[in-house]
């Protein structure tokens, strides 16, 4: 499974989503959109204006701390 989470500096939606999945042992890339700039691009590319976006798989995105889609995330990867 790949995860890819987009976020910024002083984002608590953005802290408590990677805190989340570093409590489940998942790893994650994270893309700041506030230090590289075609970060920012991608995440309107995908159609969202605020953060975070958590991407799965290149096929699924969400944006915002949603912990029950992280339940079910971490449910999938762990079959």
């Amino acid at each position: 499974m790949s995860i890819t989470v987009y976020s910024k500096s002083g984002c608590p939606e953005c802290t408590f989503t990677k805190k989340y999945l570093e409590s489940e042992n998942i790893t994650y890339e994270e893309k700041r959109v506030d230090l590289n700039d075609t970060y920012m691009e991608e995440v309107i590319l995908l159609g969202y204006r605020t953060l975070p976006v958590v991407k799965i798989n290149e096929e699924e995105t969400f944006t915002g701390y949603r912990p029950e889609k992280l339940e079910n995330m971490v449910l999938e990867w762990q079959r």
